[in-house]
């Protein structure tokens, strides 16, 4: 009965964001950044609409546009400025090449008390049913995991998640930390944070380390994610579930869906000096 009844929670996810659209025109680009390196993963939407995509591992993407339709193209990446492609640009049908500019970004100075251990920032709830990510690419562009807040101010160490079973024979897995602000849902990351899960990643424990110094502010509240961004081919990828206050996210609309279960992640760390 468990099983069934997660089954039906992501089949009910993918129907409440789904949308239909005749097609009108069709178009293909690459986005690189100043030193002409393609730009994994970046996000490609029409301003203020649902419709998007994701470009791949290289900076590649395709996007079918409906009649209508004439939004602005709207680029957006962690690690670089936004950038916005006028429609008379893109109507026309030509390929795209789109450069987007290096974000400048302050770093915060962290201080770690001489004493402190690392310890746990988000734990595991009650365990829940098996649940799963199903599909090729991009996973109907939907994020998942729990929101939490936090009681100290922290450094984030280590995110650690469980593959109870890959049939991909590679995918890649993409974690994002938000402060929820409101409506507003602000990614905290200024590094993409990327985990390469192949077939052989049976029964693992996951532990992946931010590429900067992700700091969790008292009293602040967060939301953690996961979700595919490319695959080879179909598959399945089985995680654990935890019955706990959780988000499903559309990453071109931003729209979300609360949730009773959903992955477990959990966060480690070290406690900030004051």
């Amino acid at each position: 009965m468990m099983k069934k009844a997660t089954t039906f929670l992501l089949t009910a996810l993918a129907t409440i964001f789904s949308f239909s659209s005749l097609a009108q025109t069709t178009i293909k680009g690459c986005i690189s950044n100043e030193r002409g390196e393609g730009v994994e993963y970046a996000t490609v939407v029409l301003e203020g609409d649902t419709i998007g995509t994701l470009a791949d591992a290289q900076g590649r993407f395709s996007l079918t546009i409906p009649k209508g339709k004439n939004n602005d193209l709207v680029i957006t990446h962690v690690s670089y400025d936004k950038a916005s492609i006028p429609f008379s640009s893109y109507s026309v049908g030509k390929p795209l090449s789109i450069i987007v500019k290096d974000k400048n970004v302050k770093l915060d100075e962290v201080v770690i008390g001489k004493k402190n251990k690392m310890k746990t920032i988000l734990g595991k709830k009650l365990p829940g049913p098996t649940a799963s990510f199903r599909g090729k690419g991009q996973q109907n562009w939907l994020e998942w995991g729990p929101t939490f807040k936090a009681k100290k101010n922290w450094v984030v160490s280590d995110i650690f998640f469980t593959i109870k079973k890959s049939t991909y024979s590679r995918c890649v897995l993409s974690f994002t930390i938000y402060e929820i602000r409101g409506k507003e849902y602000v990614n905290i990351l200024n590094k993409p944070i990327y985990r390469t899960v192949t077939t052989t990643t049976q029964k693992t424990k996951l532990a992946v380390q931010p590429n900067e110094n992700v700091i969790l502010k008292a009293g602040k509240q967060y939301y953690v994610s996961v979700t595919i961004v490319d695959s080879d081919e179909s598959g399945m990828l089985e995680f654990n579930s935890q019955f706990r206050s959780c988000i499903a996210r559309r990453l071109s609309s931003g729209k979300t869906r609360k949730l009773p279960a959903g992955p477990i992640i959990t966060l480690s760390g070290y406690e900030l000096s004051q």
